[in-house]
């Protein structure tokens, strides 16, 4: 997961991670462990929790899961 994107996001959306977690469901350890790539696989469910509370686009999706349009490589 992209932390800084993530925080981008998060300073955008005005929420606050607390508000996050409570929004979705996951504990904030949990939330910690994703940002700090402890969770090497996340799961689907969780990271589309994630972006349906921050009503994402397909392309902020992708860039929070670490992908960029613009990157050829896809990473």
């Amino acid at each position: 997961m992209n932390k800084n994107f993530f925080e981008e996001l998060l300073n955008k959306k005005k929420i606050t991670r607390y508000k996050l977690c409570k929004i979705t469901g996951i504990s904030s350890g949990g939330l910690t462990d994703l940002l700090n790539k402890k969770v090497k696989n996340p799961r689907i469910d969780t990271l589309l929790k994630i972006a349906k509370a921050l009503d994402l686009t397909n392309d902020e999706f992708a860039e929070l899961c670490g992908y960029r349009k613009d990157d050829k490589n896809g990473i």
